[in-house]
């Protein structure tokens, strides 16, 4: 068992970060430290639902709790208002109250999604992440940040509520499609351009052995979600340092929007960090070496091989509505060193179209 913890201000706001092969199976004696309610519901979509619910839903009753299962359609579509206010009905309907509490069982639409019901109904419910894919596991459950998204952007509605307790079980991934691990790749080599130049080296040596390798799986898992849980802890909302997470989600979330959500986030954020990196060598002199062995690793990976087939004047417009602007200011995270970033305030626009995949 791997465990840290996201230390916020004040007791009751911290959490722990559980990993362990098999924790699915367990999942309701770590429920037991935190006191919750015995009735709960468990949201995941249809996909996770038919692969994983029944087990997750058996480990909970043989525990002695009483999960009831909602599902969402799978997807970035369910990232919107329309499915808020449905889910809400349906706790309505099948009685939850102040005294439920929400399990998010799925990647990062399903958290994101479940997280923000459960800050908005009846003002907040106790929430559990357990991520199903490479990329929740290592980024969208940590932290608690909540969102939908509307047309003009990505993430444009959401809330800060943080969850109760994360539960990794890399044996999940067994079942994820190649695309969703490659989505979870993009994740983890930003927190290793961001932070730890080690974990690039890491990944780049493992190659597709990372996925046949139990234990450097679970380690470059948790390596990745201890500098996530450390940026989190450091800046809770985003205030200063915690902008650095957005490394390549800038122009990357820009692309998403223009492609309407067609782009998968992985490929998009792998897109954006190669913009990034390119920008950095204008802006915050990484070396050319360091530059190429980015692109290089990215690329090796099956990231960004392809252009994304997006028009760049869409991309473009996507950025004037990007909650990351600042006064007006275009923001970007560059690297002054593989494994040093800076926040970078009032990039050019024209510099920034330069970079734009075409």
């Amino acid at each position: 068992m791997r465990e840290l913890t996201v230390a916020l201000p004040g007791r009751e706001s911290s959490y722990r970060v559980r990993l362990a092969w098999g924790l699915r199976h367990r999942l309701a004696a770590e429920l037991e430290p935190l006191s919750l309610p015995r009735r709960l519901f468990v949201v995941t979509d249809q996909t996770v639902a038919r692969l994983h619910a029944d087990q997750v839903l058996a480990g909970l009753k043989a525990g002695g709790y009483d999960p009831h299962l909602l599902t969402v359609p799978p997807g970035e579509k369910s990232k919107s208002w329309r499915q808020v206010t449905a889910l809400t009905r349906e706790l309505l309907a099948r009685g939850a109250d102040r005294t439920t509490a929400l399990m998010a069982l799925g990647g990062g639409v399903v958290g994101d999604l479940t997280g923000l019901v459960a800050s908005l109904f009846m003002r907040g419910l106790p929430l559990i992440q357990v991520p199903t894919t490479l990329l929740a596991m290592v980024d969208a459950s940590i932290g608690g940040k909540t969102a939908i998204n509307l047309p003009e952007a990505k993430n444009l509605l959401g809330t800060f509520h943080q969850p109760r307790l994360v539960a990794i079980d890399p044996e999940f991934l067994q079942t994820l499609p190649p695309r969703e691990r490659r989505n979870g790749l993009a994740e983890i080599l930003k927190a290793g351009f961001i932070r730890e130049a080690e974990l690039l080296k890491r990944v780049e040596n493992l190659g597709p052995r990372l996925f046949q390798d139990r234990e450097s799986l679970a380690e470059v898992i948790f390596r990745a979600a201890a500098i996530k849980a450390g940026i989190v802890a450091a800046d809770e909302r985003e205030g200063d340092v915690r902008r650095l997470l957005n490394f390549g989600h800038t122009l990357g979330h820009a692309l998403e929007a223009a492609s309407r959500y067609r782009l998968p986030h992985g490929q998009a954020v792998a897109h954006g960090m190669i913009a990034a990196l390119c920008l950095s060598r204008r802006l915050t002199g990484l070396s050319a070496g360091a530059c190429e062995a980015g692109v290089r690793l990215i690329r090796n990976l099956g990231l960004a091989r392809r252009p994304p087939g997006v028009p760049p004047e869409a991309v473009l417009a996507a950025l004037g509505h990007d909650k990351k602007r600042q006064a007006g200011e275009l923001v970007f995270v560059l690297l002054r060193d593989l494994g040093a970033a800076e926040i970078v305030r009032g990039v050019p626009l024209e510099l920034v179209a330069e970079v734009v995949p075409r």
